[in-house]
């Protein structure tokens, strides 16, 4: 089963980089354009408090066959007086197999041949169990930054975030089928170390 996720993580993580083109753009245009794109859609809003601050980023995507589009929505939650988030949550619709709760992995962009390619890390994905289903969402939350493997070894997720490129999610659908969301983490570095 490990092996399956790992394999289905990079066969669709790397398709979730291709666009639909209207009109033939040059190489250099396409580049910007997805720049742009990817700073408009994965810049994180921030709401201050007087203990801390929340980060917060909805990521839009669509169950294949399906026509309405639904959200994955990242939490992280930062006391003033810690260098590390209180929480990191993760919020699916309740649509998905709830027992497998949701898998993360992260990747680094590295040109090879003279091509930008995602290098995946090294070792499974975590499986982070969802705290809490109803019947609108279900909760992932990886308390100070930490989550632990099945083996009980233990991961740090933030400083993974702060590490790597980009960060990938994975979850499963009741029919077999399942989604993958890339997200990068441009945005979140540059803002999380600005927070006070």
């Amino acid at each position: 089963m490990k092996y399956l996720l790992l394999a289905l993580f990079i066969a669709t993580s790397c398709s979730s980089f291709a666009q639909k083109k209207n009109r033939p753009l040059s190489r250099a245009d396409s580049v910007n354009a997805a720049a742009d794109l990817a700073v408009k859609a994965f810049t994180w809003d921030i709401q201050k408090e007087d203990k801390g601050t929340l980060m917060f980023l909805d990521v839009p995507y669509q169950q294949e066959h399906s026509d309405s589009i639904e959200y994955l929505s990242l939490t992280v939650a930062k006391d003033k007086s810690k260098p590390r988030p209180d929480f990191i949550s993760i919020i699916l619709p309740n649509n998905v197999v709830h027992e497998n709760g949701i898998f993360v992995k992260f990747s680094k962009t590295v040109k090879k041949n003279g091509q930008w390619d995602m290098q995946m890390e090294k070792g499974d994905p975590v499986r982070i169990p969802f705290e809490d289903c109803n019947d609108k969402d279900c909760t992932a939350r990886i308390i100070n930054g930490y989550a632990a493997h099945d083996n009980g070894e233990k991961e740090d997720i933030f400083q993974k975030f702060l590490d790597f490129d980009h960060v990938l999610f994975l979850f499963v659908y009741p029919d077999g089928s399942h989604k993958s969301l890339s997200v990068p983490l441009f945005s979140f570095k540059e803002q999380y170390r600005k927070l006070q």
